[in-house]
């Protein structure tokens, strides 16, 4: 595994003090090879969320329709 470092592409076995970069200083710092769990998570549930809002919308303007005509 190596540190990456996201703003100056630092690559290394050794990440610097405190998990900054030796190279720039900063702190956005990950490891290659480690998965986010978070971030695998959000592409499915996006998509599940944003199906079921417009099936909610849809319903929603079918009772509206559905009350003006009445």
């Amino acid at each position: 595994m190596a540190y990456i470092c996201k703003d100056c592409s630092y690559r290394g076995k050794r990440g610097g003090e405190m998990g900054g970069c030796p190279a720039c200083g900063s702190f956005n710092m990950v490891l290659e090879g480690a998965q986010n769990a978070e971030q695998d998570e959000v592409p499915g549930n996006a998509a599940l969320r944003m199906k079921i809002l417009i099936g909610l919308w849809v319903f929603f303007f079918a009772l509206v329709i559905f009350k003006l005509l009445e």
